[in-house]
């Protein structure tokens, strides 16, 4: 079977205690099936305190397991010590821990028989690698042995590798440095826009015909044209009013969203300082050979997110989350730009993209309340959400 991630992927290790973060508080720790089992067969002392400690999902609870951990004061896993490592792992060995901490901060796509990883920015050290690097992310293939867990048709295999080949034409987009971040997205969601018509038509194969490089042709042409900033504004307050409403996972995101609307949220100025923010930001990104972050970070939501469209066909709607994703990160860069007197630190990047990222990645509903806002809510639509980037 075919393996591939970013190539930063290989760098990674985990910096356990070293950590400034941890994975091992803010949200439920699901225990699977064959680790619950485990656990509840250790003998002594240990066993017994494993035991304590878990517990079995009520029915109307969003688990994807049956059973999890009781987690303490701040949503922390029972077994994280005061030294920020987990005494499971200290206990009874790497092979002790379940699925979800065996894998955290990695995620596993498994689809037309090909597994692909990718490590998550919610990470400190993940996002370090994840934006270190100025030159444009590659991606590694190889050949490993074994399958996937289920069997495939060639009808869906085949479906696989169309989706591969859209999202792969994303990327390049996204990674076409000849025009600024900003033209890359909006020819990316107008790329997306056509790939989607495929599908909805039924005829995916299609997606073969449409050449990414056209996208970018007729959005360098259209380069240095002034976006409306009533509609980006508008379009801020919106999504303001949605991201205030989604579950918190920490103290840290709700310090952002009080910042974002200290500093901007007002019918007197808001918009003026905000633009300003926005403009200020841009332009000491350029200024710093930095605006391949962004590019690192959509590029880092495409590959993530894209291809899990073979389960819903909305390739579109991925393109969309990604997009909205580097507007809220914006957002919070510009309001620490202005915070810090008009400085961001590379420290700054991976402390903010990282809170972003646990507060979307690492909460199913509020994934998926994001998916309904994008497919339900106003100003999403294609030409609505390019104007206002």
């Amino acid at each position: 079977m075919i393996l591939r991630y970013p190539s930063y992927y290989d760098k990674f290790r985990c910096i356990a205690g070293a950590c400034p973060n941890t994975c091992c508080a803010g949200w439920e720790i699901d225990i699977d099936d064959e680790s619950y089992r485990y656990y509840m067969s250790v003998p002594g002392e240990f066993g017994r305190r494993l035991r304590d400690n878990m517990k079995q999902y009520a029915p109307e609870e969003d688990g994807y397991e049956s059973h999890g951990f009781l987690l303490k004061k701040d949503k922390r896993c029972p077994f994280l010590n005061d030294e920020n490592l987990c005494d499971i792992y200290r206990e009874l060995g790497e092979k002790a821990l379940c699925e979800v901490c065996a894998n955290t901060p990695r995620n596993i796509l498994e689809y037309g028989g090909e597994r692909e990883l990718a490590i998550s920015a919610s990470c400190p050290e993940a996002a370090r690698l994840i934006y270190e690097d100025p030159n444009s992310t590659t991606f590694v293939e190889k050949e490993i042995e074994g399958k996937i867990d289920w069997e495939e048709s060639e009808e869906e295999v085949a479906f696989a590798r169309l989706i591969q080949k859209a999202r792969n034409g994303g990327i390049r987009i996204l990674q076409d440095r000849r025009v600024c971040v900003y033209e890359r997205l909006t020819a990316f969601l107008r790329y997306s826009e056509q790939a989607q018509h495929c599908l909805n038509q039924n005829l995916p194969e299609q997606i073969e015909t449409i050449c990414p490089e056209d996208f970018i042709s007729a959005e360098g042409k259209k380069a240095g044209r002034r976006r409306d900033p009533k509609r980006r504004y508008l379009m801020f307050l919106r999504r303001m009013r949605f991201f205030t409403s989604l579950e918190s996972i920490s103290r840290e995101w709700q310090e952002i969203l009080e910042r974002l609307e200290r500093q901007f949220v007002s019918p007197e100025d808001g918009a003026a300082r905000y633009e300003n923010a926005i403009a200020r930001l841009q332009s000491y990104l350029s200024e710093n050979n930095r605006e391949y972050e962004y590019e690192h970070l959509l590029v880092y939501y495409t590959f993530l997110c894209a291809a899990r469209c073979v389960d819903d066909y909305d390739f579109l709607g991925k393109a969309k989350l990604a997009a909205v994703s580097f507007l809220m990160v914006r957002d919070m860069d510009a309001a620490l730009f202005v915070q810090n007197d008009g400085a961001y630190s590379k420290e700054d990047r991976i402390k903010t993209a990282g809170i972003y990222a646990r507060e979307l990645e690492h909460s199913e509903e509020n994934m998926q309340c994001l998916a309904e806002e994008i497919l339900f809510g106003e100003g999403y639509r294609t030409g609505e959400l390019a104007d206002s980037i």
